[in-house]
């Protein structure tokens, strides 16, 4: 128990470290990489599921996931964009697991040009992060995680290199039927910039709470992100600069409904993306997402749809097997 609260006090000390990442580069790291946290509102820190995938919104939640799963997710972004992400895990012992991961954004090809406008070749752009996943129980209910990233952009003539780590930690109560976690994620920086400008690794501070209620298959989660942000200029849109319409971007709820103790159906809005993309065509869309997940025997399949973009919607596909 003492190495879980030193565990909490880095996650804390951590968060008053990167408070500010206004600019931050690496945007793609903020995408999600499981299709059933993006069907909750785009993250989710706290469900309890043998999900590998939710490992990649915090590490702490790979100790759920059967040892020797490998998945698969893709997702497309905007038109010849693409996400894609990839893990396997294994048991190291009887208190703890690790995980390899990729986490990959492709912008396509490219027209080339000059200052002229005259198209000279094509080139490619691409974001990518390596990973390594380590959980530990430190007891039956409470779990640790840590993940280290190795994190790669190139866009055409220009690249960076960075290192960032998340931090995360997570309590189930089994009695009850609730998870409640805490996660740093993005904790680094740059060691080869693209001009020569030093720029932050968009950091992330959340707090997630999911319950099952009692006599129903239902779960209810909230997420609170962004926690390192509270002013008007710390968001893309600054909108309503009040108390209120600041606290509500932080707020992402979502719910599960469990037709069959082998499948679920997921809903979630998210408060900030509402905000983003308020002046989309489909306005009365933007901020909701929705998602189904099915699991035979040692095959998991999720699908979620949900909208990141101003110019199109998202859907995102998960496949798991475990070997």
């Amino acid at each position: 128990m003492k190495r879980a609260f030193i565990y909490l006090i880095i996650i804390c000390s951590a968060a008053l470290l990167h408070a500010q990442d206004a600019g931050a580069a690496f945007q793609f790291l903020q995408l999600p990489a499981s299709s059933h946290a993006a069907a909750l509102g785009g993250d989710n820190t706290s469900i309890i599921e043998d999900d590998i995938t939710l490992s990649f919104h915090n590490p702490a939640l790979l100790a759920n996931a059967s040892g020797g799963t490998l998945s698969l997710s893709y997702m497309n972004y905007l038109q010849r964009t693409h996400v894609a992400s990839a893990a396997y895990n294994m048991l190291v012992d009887n208190r703890s697991e690790l995980a390899f991961g990729v986490h990959y954004l492709n912008f396509g090809s490219m027209k080339n040009t000059d200052a002229d406008g005259n198209i000279i070749g094509n080139f490619s752009a691409k974001d990518m992060a390596l990973m390594a996943v380590y959980s530990f129980d430190f007891t039956d209910r409470l779990s640790g995680g840590v993940t280290g990233k190795f994190i790669y952009s190139n866009y055409e003539q220009v690249y960076s290199l960075a290192l960032g780590i998340d931090l995360g930690l997570n309590y189930y109560n089994p009695d009850i039927m609730l998870s409640a976690s805490l996660v740093a994620r993005n904790l680094g920086g740059q060691v080869k910039t693209f001009d020569g400008t030093q720029e932050p690794i968009p950091f992330n501070l959340l707090i997630g709470i999911s319950k099952e209620i009692e006599h129903a298959p239902i779960r209810l989660s909230l997420t609170l992100t962004d926690l390192d942000k509270w002013r008007a200029d710390d968001f893309y849109n600054k909108g309503d600069s009040s108390w209120s319409s600041i606290l509500l971007k932080h707020f992402i709820i979502g719910a599960d409904i469990f037709p069959t103790r082998n499948t679920y159906l997921s809903i979630g809005y998210n408060f900030l993306r509402h905000s983003e993309l308020k002046g989309s065509v489909k306005r009365s869309l933007a901020g909701f997402s929705i998602g189904a997940g099915l699991n035979v025997n040692r095959i998991k399949v999720g699908v979620s749809y949900g909208k990141y973009h101003v110019a199109a919607s998202s859907l995102m596909m998960n496949f798991a097997l475990v070997l």
